[in-house]
């Protein structure tokens, strides 16, 4: 099985600024970087052989590229309300990271080895970067139940895009819920886009269908994740096309606000 250990960060964030120059992208471009990990059962031996490390690792330069911060926001789910936000991944704490933080976290034991819903995490991650907030619905029924409104913005807390990488093995029981939280973002124009990896040989209809129908959503097929991020080629991947012309594309839309 390929693996990817990251040895050399420098020499690495070196390769994705070249990888980014063959797109057009030739000066840096400011972007937080945030990472999704489903933790459904399917994904545990993924898990205890180490790839998932390995691709947290090769996630890292990207972020380190991006980011002045040089961070991963990060996240496990598997269904339901079963997820959290974790400590950061940063050049400092990334060895061992899924081991120390993922597996062996007591706190997440009701969250590992589940199965699959991605409507709780994404609504996590659009709330984080303050592109979406929940309000009071408003009206006697409203204050009656306590219900609440989602609003959705354009522009993150800190002005940056934001890019999401979504690792994930499994078909999603929360297609409505996920889907119309997609579709909100991409209506309000959102400064997030999410780079969809699919594990395996699942259909990953979802993922399919929201990377055709968003423009901010891409896909990514990973039949062998340590292989994928093994790869000489594993950078032009997670840096596709059309994260690049919308990297682009939001970079020209803040410098016209200036």
């Amino acid at each position: 099985m390929t693996t990817f250990r990251l040895q050399k960060p420098e020499e690495e964030v070196r390769r994705v600024g070249f990888v980014l120059e063959k797109q057009g992208i030739h000066e840096r471009i400011p972007a937080q970087v945030g990472l999704n990990i489903d933790v459904s059962g399917s994904m545990s031996d993924l898990f205890k052989s180490g790839t998932v490390q390995s691709a947290l690792e090769r996630v890292l330069p990207v972020a380190l590229y991006f980011d002045d911060d040089g961070r991963i926001d990060t996240w496990v789910f598997s269904n339901d309300e079963r997820m959290a936000s974790l400590t950061p991944v940063t050049a400092t704490t990334y060895q061992g990271y899924v081991e120390r933080e993922i597996i062996e976290n007591r706190s997440l034991k009701r969250v590992l080895w589940g199965g699959t819903d991605y409507a709780p995490v994404i609504r996590s991650n659009l709330m984080t970067y303050g592109l979406l907030e929940e309000r009071d619905a408003g009206g006697l029924l409203g204050m009656i139940f306590g219900q609440k409104r989602d609003t959705f913005g354009e522009e993150t807390r800190s002005g940056i895009p934001a890019i999401n990488y979504f690792l994930t093995d499994g078909l999603n029981s929360d297609y409505d819920a996920a889907w119309r939280l997609l579709s909100e973002a991409e209506h309000a124009e959102s400064q997030i886009y999410y780079v969809m990896v699919g594990i395996g040989n699942d259909e990953f209809r979802f993922l399919r269908d929201a990377a055709e129908e968003f423009p901010n959503v891409g896909f990514v097929s990973a039949k062998d994740l340590g292989q994928f991020v093994g790869g000489d080629d594993a950078y032009e991947k997670l840096l596709p096309v059309e994260l690049c012309s919308w990297l682009k594309h939001e970079h020209e839309g803040e410098d016209d606000h200036h």
